[in-house]
């Protein structure tokens, strides 16, 4: 498409899916769900939100046309996800010279006791519109960029246009007053007793009220429900009572109303909060908030913040009192950051997502991560933490002192003791992690420990091991030893568990070949599925090793080498390992539909470091391309 006239109609590329999702039900203009929490990053403690990194889907053809036979439903997922990037940069298409950086207009509407605040900035303020060029350039359709606002406005009016069957048109209906603004604020949440008393509303901002008004209204009737109006504070509201079908609102009453440069649906109670703010009292007035939002800094696509605290303690409301389940305490309550915010935007041909939040002792101190450079070059997935037997100890006394767990952490304890005691057992473990890797088709992986205490890492294992000799014979265990260029690596045969496993659970059989492996040494403790991962963790050391890969330095030093949890997915050797293991009656499908696609993503990274005030955690998507 890139060698098109920006003038000319809009042809997709080929082997784009060409049949639209279905259309979606028209709103009953119920009120907007809970969003989730946000996901923390690496190591901490938060609520989850949901974190969709904005992706596109592809233009859509001018006719409607049937799809073939055997298309790949994992090309609809791609497509999915490529799809809503593209939606999102072509909400904004209009505003890419006029658009600036800020607060956006539906952020100071939004009521002041907002327990969680989610915006999309489809404007593309400061910097986004051209960061996002450039991540949107490594997926087919987009590289010539002086055609990408034309050609995505294109696209997006084909797709509103089969979507709604026709009824509606991006370029007529909504591309006119929509203002490349959208959130949602969520307040009072319901509690056991009254399920109906949830505040939430959906904010769009608008650059033509009037146009908004109409279009909203026209929504109201192709959805069957009624509707009657009432002024507030000088404001007209649509009350709407949903289509007879729709039992989902209860008493819950919806509406809707445009206040300002602002279009809301949401519970009337909700409604009436936004008209009250005028703007001017809203959640950017709120302490906590301000202090949140003062965290993070820069340009963004996206933002969420979650009031933690009252969210948990709201949560912990709605749930029944059972005397049965403990309740949780105050000591462990305390460990919950007050807030959380994060961030999502382009920079650098990826897309960033930065986590803030109060400083918590429980997150540790910052370090940098040995495993990298004990793992082969050619791992896929990695897992790190550090000080795992502190963070163990740690949480066993948090844990003892508070009487609703102190029978569990004893009856831990005196498991613990053949082995000489908790601290016996893990008070030698340093910064831990899991990994996974390849060697051509074939994968492998296990845990790995750095050990602090190598003398107490060998007692442990040779504990084991004796154990498992002498009552692993019946179990059809067995035990033995091999060099590996001058390390012991002992290994179990599980093999001789079939028989067990099948007389407990009928129709299951352990691979003939099921074997562990492990080795003690100073640098590592490796534990892994048979012995090839054993051994090229050994072979790390002194020759390749992930620390090496030019990839995984560049993208570590971007979320900093100092940390307390770290995540590296490689996600383009992931893929080269899917592929080749796909059947050859897909290989022709995923070739045109769905390898253009991901073909696009290079890897993923995710690190948490804990500082004063704020513990902070960052999670990049790199794209191939600039």
């Amino acid at each position: 498409m890139t060698d098109q006239d920006p003038t000319q109609g809009f042809e997709p590329p080929t082997g784009v899916p060409t049949t639209p999702p279905a259309p979606p039900v028209a709103p009953s203009f119920e009120a907007p769900p809970t969003p989730p929490a946000a996901p923390a990053a690496a190591g901490f403690a938060a609520p989850e939100v949901p974190g969709p990194l904005p992706v596109a889907t592809s233009p859509v053809e001018a006719t409607p046309s049937v799809p073939r036979p055997g298309r790949s439903k994992l090309k609809w997922l791609v497509a999915a996800v490529v799809v809503l990037l593209v939606a999102g940069t072509a909400a904004g298409a209009t505003l890419l010279l006029t658009s600036d950086s800020g607060d956006p207009a539906v952020l100071a509407y939004a009521p002041a006791d907002s327990v969680m605040y989610a915006e999309a900035r489809l404007d593309l303020p400061g910097d986004q519109s051209a960061e996002l060029a450039k991540v949107m350039k490594a997926f087919p359709g987009f590289e010539d960029q002086a055609a990408f606002p034309t050609k995505l406005s294109e696209a997006l009016d084909q797709l509103v246009g089969k979507a709604t069957d026709g009824k509606q048109s991006w370029k007529n209906d909504i591309e006119p007053w929509f203002g490349g603004q959208v959130a949602v604020s969520v307040g009072k949440l319901p509690t056991a007793a009254d399920a109906a008393s949830v505040r939430a509303a959906l904010l769009i901002g608008v650059k033509d009220a009037d146009k908004a008004a109409t279009w909203a209204g026209k929504l109201l009737t192709d959805s069957g429900a009624t509707s009657t109006t009432e002024s507030y504070g000088g404001t007209t509201i649509t009350v709407v009572t949903p289509p007879a079908s729709s039992t989902t609102m209860g008493d819950t009453k919806g509406a809707y109303a445009t206040v300002g440069p602002i279009l809301v649906f949401g519970d009337l109670a909700s409604v009436k909060a936004i008209i009250d703010t005028n703007g001017k009292t809203g959640l950017p007035t709120n302490a906590q908030f301000k202090q949140a939002n003062a965290s993070v800094a820069g340009d963004r696509l996206g933002f969420v913040y979650v009031d933690s605290r009252t969210l948990l303690n709201a949560l912990i409301e709605m749930v029944p009192q059972d005397a049965s389940m403990p309740q949780l305490p105050a000591s462990l309550l305390d460990q919950m950051p007050a807030w959380t915010v994060e961030t999502i935007r382009a920079k650098d041909s990826s897309l960033v997502m930065d986590v803030r939040m109060p400083h918590a002792d429980l997150n540790g101190k910052p370090a940098e991560s040995k495993l990298p450079g004990l793992v082969p070059a050619s791992t896929v997935v990695l897992i790190d933490g550090h000080d795992l037997g502190a963070s163990l100890k740690q949480m066993k006394d948090l844990y003892g002192g508070i009487d609703a767990y102190k029978d569990a952490v004893k009856q831990i304890d005196d498991a613990l003791s053949i082995l000489g005691g908790f601290d016996a057992a893990t008070g030698w473990m340093g910064e831990s992690g899991i990994a996974i890797s390849r060697t051509g088709d074939t994968v492998t992986g296990g845990i790995l420990v750095v050990p602090t205490d190598r003398a107490g890492a060998d007692r442990l294992f040779n504990q084991l091991k004796a154990f498992i000799q002498l009552g692993g014979a019946q179990a059809g265990l067995k035990v033995s030893d091999e060099d590996y260029k001058g390390t012991p690596i002992t290994v179990i045969d599980l093999s001789g568990l079939s028989g067990l496993a099948g007389s407990m659970a009928p129709g299951v059989a352990v691979p003939a070949d099921l074997k562990l492996a492990y080795a003690v040494t100073d640098e590592v403790v490796v534990l892994g599925y048979g012995t090839d991962f054993v051994k090229a963790v050994l072979d790390a050391r002194t020759g390749d090793s992930l620390a090496k890969d030019p990839r995984f330095a560049d993208a570590l030093a971007r979320v900093g080498t100092k940390h307390t949890g770290l995540m590296w997915v490689d996600v383009a050797g992931i893929r080269d390992l899917v592929e080749g293991l796909l059947p050859s009656d897909a290989r022709s499908t995923y070739e045109t539909d769905v390898k253009p696609y991901l073909d696009a993503f290079n890897s993923l990274i995710e690190a948490s470091v804990p500082g004063t005030p704020y513990d902070s955690g960052s999670i990049i998507l790199h794209v191939t391309g600039d």
